[in-house]
């Protein structure tokens, strides 16, 4: 199973379209995968030009992509697309809440978040969205995380903290900036054995190893 997370920022103006007016200057994506994933989005965004604005509605967009298993193992043939479920959802700024909600589609989810307090010329404004989703592909020794990031404003700086009760062993993705309307995309696996951080996804190296052992297996049988 795969899990990928699609993260679609879309920053909606109230005057005029921002390309080139509003930024993210910063963006900090915390994730914690337990049975679910903890997310937690840090934005600054930051007001290029001499005139106040107000960003009104910005969405990040949620999927689920599960690939086919034989018994409880992910094996790379076959994917079902589906919803996120999304709890304990907010947005804040300091001790100043936003409007926050969720809305199911047919194969993703999208989660809004309403600003209307207008950014001052050449102006910031920290803003902090976070929420548990079911997001984690569990499997019996792996689990993982693929984060998809990008939007139709510049990301000039970009950091990803990725965690979990496992222990990582295969990590993908290094990416410090994204430019508007590109997707940039992060991929983490964890296992409960004590595996050194790998070059390849661990359930490759299981399903490998596997047909490894059996065609030697295999070889030994028809010797004798």
């Amino acid at each position: 199973m795969r899990v990928w997370l699609i993260v679609v920022m879309l920053i909606l103006c109230t005057q005029t379209v921002f390309g080139g007016v509003l930024e993210i200057e910063e963006m900090k994506i915390s994730v914690f995968a337990t049975d679910k994933a903890h997310l937690k989005y840090e934005i600054k965004l930051r007001n290029t030009i001499d005139k106040p604005i107000v960003p009104g509605i910005s969405e990040l967009r949620l999927q689920k992509v599960e690939n086919t298993k034989l018994l409880f193992f992910p094996i790379p043939i076959g994917e079902q697309r589906k919803a996120v479920e999304v709890e304990n959802l907010r947005a804040y700024s300091g001790n100043l809440n936003f409007k926050a909600s969720f809305e199911h589609f047919e194969d993703y989810t999208t989660v809004y978040y309403e600003i209307w307090y207008p950014i001052e010329p050449y102006g910031e404004k920290n803003v902090i969205v976070e929420f548990d989703a079911d997001l984690v592909d569990h499997g019996l020794i792996f689990k993982s995380l693929t984060i998809p990031v990008g939007g139709d404003v510049d990301i000039k700086k970009l950091d990803l903290d990725i965690n979990s009760d496992w222990k990582l062993c295969y990590l993908e993705g290094d990416v410090t900036s994204v430019p508007s309307n590109h997707i940039a995309f992060i991929t983490a696996e964890f296992s409960i054995l004590p595996f050194p951080l790998l070059p390849f996804r661990g359930y490759v190296l299981f399903w490998g190893s596997l047909l490894i052992l059996i065609a030697i297996l295999a070889l030994l049988l028809v010797r004798k």
